[in-house]
């Protein structure tokens, strides 16, 4: 079978991470790196080689018949723009989250690939990750009973330099909610169907960047459940001793509960039982116990793989198409209207 050619659109730091996946799948893939910048290139013949093709302009990626695929991996300003030449050109897109800065620009990406015949994937890898998966599983199983209660959390330290896209409002589409929050409003989606509806309060430090740097989110979802998301760009906790965590996924049901803690992993605790996830060896009685998770591929492995697969006709698992991601954009939008107007906003 001959090899895929993927093009790589924008080589900023986060093709660190789509690197692995491609690396690991060499036999199935040829990469084409598109970036103005000749100060990255250093770096991209570190992570793929030397003998990998760079060019400076994206468009020789879009015009080249051989080339089936795109990966883009460029600010979210410019998402839009390059799915739909992209689309126009033929090309299937994997796009990084966050899908857009608006959900009229996912609109009209995807009916930019719909009309074009191409599909049109977005990179939310939390939904890939073996840990996440494990807690959907549990979940799926209903062993928890009827869910309650949701708490999701996402803690970092971000200081975005002067000259830096993401301290722009207008470019990143808002601030850390729309930036990295919508990782847990993804996840949530996914792990308890939709949102029904949402209040939000932000802060802004403007030393830091245009857009909020804190902010939080109470929902209420369509299953009558509750949930609480928040993000904090101005704690160290996640790196410092004794400290607290990078991201958390509570969730509370009637029967048991369970969570996920980066850096710790998968635990259930059913109540007055033990959970089918958990192997004899891991139960502990009066407490939660771990579930094991295949943690050997990042997700992003594990969606580029996936990807490869749909891009050959293969049987594949996706589940952050554009239609789907379109509504995690709708959620982290109808936050700051909510935040704006100070009020309750509908989610239709």
């Amino acid at each position: 079978m001959s090899k895929i050619k993927i093009g790589i659109i924008g080589a900023g730091g986060i093709l660190e991470a789509h690197a692995p996946g491609f690396n690991r799948l060499k036999d199935k893939c040829e990469l084409i790196v598109a970036d103005p910048n000749p100060n990255v290139y250093p770096r991209v013949r570190q992570l793929f080689g030397e003998d990998v093709e760079i060019v400076s302009d994206y468009k020789e990626i879009l015009e080249r018949e051989d080339i089936k695929a795109v990966d883009i991996l460029l600010p979210h300003y410019l998402h839009e723009a390059v799915t739909v030449e992209a689309a126009e050109r033929g090309k299937h897109v994997l796009i990084e989250k966050v899908m857009a800065r608006t959900v009229e620009e996912c609109d009209r990406m995807i009916e930019a690939c719909d009309r074009a015949g191409v599909t049109l994937t977005v990179c939310h890898d939390r939904r890939y990750d073996g840990d996440w998966m494990a807690l959907k599983n549990i979940i799926d199983s209903g062993e928890l009973g009827e869910i309650r209660f949701w708490k999701l959390e996402h803690n970092q330290n971000v200081y975005v330099p002067e000259g830096n896209w993401i301290r722009s409002k207008e470019k990143l589409g808002g601030g850390a909610i729309m930036s990295c929050l919508t990782h847990q409003i993804d996840g949530l989606r996914w792990y308890a169907g939709e949102v029904e509806s949402v209040t939000s309060m932000t802060q802004v430090d403007a030393a830091r960047m245009e857009g909020e740097s804190i902010g939080a989110i109470l929902a209420r979802m369509r299953s009558g459940a509750l949930a609480m998301l928040s993000i904090n760009w101005q704690t160290q906790s996640n790196h410092s001793a004794n400290g607290l965590w990078y991201e958390l996924n509570h969730v509370t049901g009637t029967k048991g509960e369970a969570y996920y803690l980066h850096g710790k992993g998968t635990f259930v605790k059913i109540y007055g039982g033990k959970s089918s996830w958990v192997a004899d060896s891991d139960y502990t009685e009066d407490g939660f116990s771990r579930v094991k998770a295949d943690t050997s591929l990042s997700g992003h492995q594990v969606l580029i793989e996936e990807w490869l697969k749909s891009l050959t006709g293969e049987a594949h698992t996706i589940t952050t198409d554009g239609a789907s991601s379109r509504l995690t954009v709708e959620v982290a939008e109808a936050a700051y209207i909510s935040e704006e107007q100070k009020r309750v906003i509908a989610i239709s």
